[in-house]
């Protein structure tokens, strides 16, 4: 999976931890993730770079429904290339 540009391994059990603290059913799947957090409080958009184990992922099921949210997977944070 790409992320932040990085080509990066994500395990099952990752992907497994992810979902259990978001709280999703097995029939969501990963198909994307970050570490930069956009936000846009009203006079512009900033960009807040997570900690190197906190990721904001999105998870989509085969309905369409996409789930967001932000996970802490402490694996990731030695495969992800930092700038």
């Amino acid at each position: 999976m790409l992320i932040d540009g990085n080509l990066v391994a994500v395990t099952d059990i990752e992907i497994e931890e992810a979902r259990r603290q978001l709280a999703l059913p097995t029939d969501f799947l990963l198909v994307q993730a970050t570490q930069q957090l956009y936000h846009n409080p009203g006079n512009g958009m900033i960009v807040i770079t997570m900690p190197a184990d906190m990721f904001v992922v999105g998870f989509e099921n085969r309905s369409g429904e996409l789930k967001f949210g932000v996970v802490q997977i402490n694996s990731l944070k030695h495969k992800v290339e930092r700038k």
